[in-house]
């Protein structure tokens, strides 16, 4: 991002492909330039702020480095927020909310994601009046490409319902909160693998429908093109091969062959997203085999470190 980012950042991409990573990293990038920074996860086990040697964090935001807080969204939670804190409907929470109606809330589809926008359109707007909580930029850990892009359609989807009174209120909000630019937008995630290239090949144009614009940034986790640049193996790959025992000389020139075919798919998946992306595409290292590092605090200041020259601050 070259430019100021938006004060929520969606960070998207196929499960496995280090979403917590790249948003944990966005968000500390952020907190070292002096911004006041929530990373909020909707993920089924809070993952960020035990990295940071700390427990799970829960609804709360919790501080886990200078300027840097994490939260998890749970529904439960969202609807006590909504109905008791923001409504002040404390008696018909407990009695309808948590009995049949939270069944229901429990089975409806687009009601967790509605209620998501909600939470994030609250902590972005009315959490330090209401709360205290004052976030400069909130970068959400979001559910794996498909739940993750269709929150992103919710507000289509709500907005079809032509709602009127406070679920028009709440419709009117959300839609507001994600056409916006400067309030809302969206970084792509991939790993140079197969399937995940293929699924992000799909999210930013479905990103790009959704929202009426593109995401931000596309970012490749764990890349390898820096180390794997000539076609062939290097001449010390032979010479070091040769002082092994067979079976670990087929090791290693079974990593290599991996590794280097990770770059070309790499290289093939950052010529296809040129110009797909209002920023580009940076690519992150990988960790592992830069430096050794494997732990998981570690690897998240070293991605922060790299994506500090993407990001602007105003």
């Amino acid at each position: 991002m070259t430019h100021a980012p938006s004060k929520i950042v969606f960070v998207l991409g196929k499960g496995g492909v280090g979403r917590s990573t790249v948003a944990a990293a966005l968000g500390l990038s952020l907190a070292r330039r002096g911004q006041r920074t929530l990373v909020f996860e909707w993920t089924l086990a809070e993952a960020i702020a035990p990295w940071f040697g700390l427990p799970p964090a829960g609804t709360a935001p919790v501080l886990v480095a200078e300027r840097l807080s994490v939260a998890r969204y749970e529904l439960d939670e969202a609807l006590r927020a909504y109905f008791v804190d923001h409504l002040g409907l404390g008696l018909f929470h407990r009695r309808i909310v948590r009995g049949a109606l939270g069944r229901f809330v429990d089975a409806a589809p687009g009601i967790a994601e509605m209620l998501f926008l909600g939470s994030l359109f609250w902590l972005s707007s009315l959490a330090e009046q209401e709360a205290g909580l004052a976030f400069d930029h909130i970068v959400v850990d979001a559910p794996a490409t498909g739940h993750g892009a269709s929150v992103l359609d919710m507000p289509t989807t709500l907005g079809e319902l032509r709602a009127s009174g406070l679920l028009g209120l709440e419709v009117e909000r959300i839609t507001q909160m994600m056409r916006d630019p400067a309030w809302t937008s969206v970084v792509a995630v991939a790993l140079p693998e197969e399937l995940a290239v293929a699924e992000t090949l799909e999210l930013v144009p479905r990103v790009a429908r959704s929202l009426g614009r593109p995401p931000v940034l596309a970012v490749v986790n764990r890349s390898v093109t820096r180390f794997f640049a000539a076609p062939a193996p290097s001449g010390w790959l032979g010479a070091l091969g040769a002082a092994l025992p067979p079976d670990e000389r087929a090791a290693l020139v079974g990593l290599d062959t991996e590794l280097r075919a990770r770059a070309r798919t790499e290289r093939a998946l950052v010529a296809a997203l040129a110009g797909q992306t209002s920023d580009g595409v940076v690519s992150l290292e990988d960790v592992l085999v830069a430096t050794g590092d494997t732990e998981p605090r570690r690897i998240v200041e070293v991605c922060a470190d790299a994506l500090a020259a993407r990001v602007e601050v105003a």
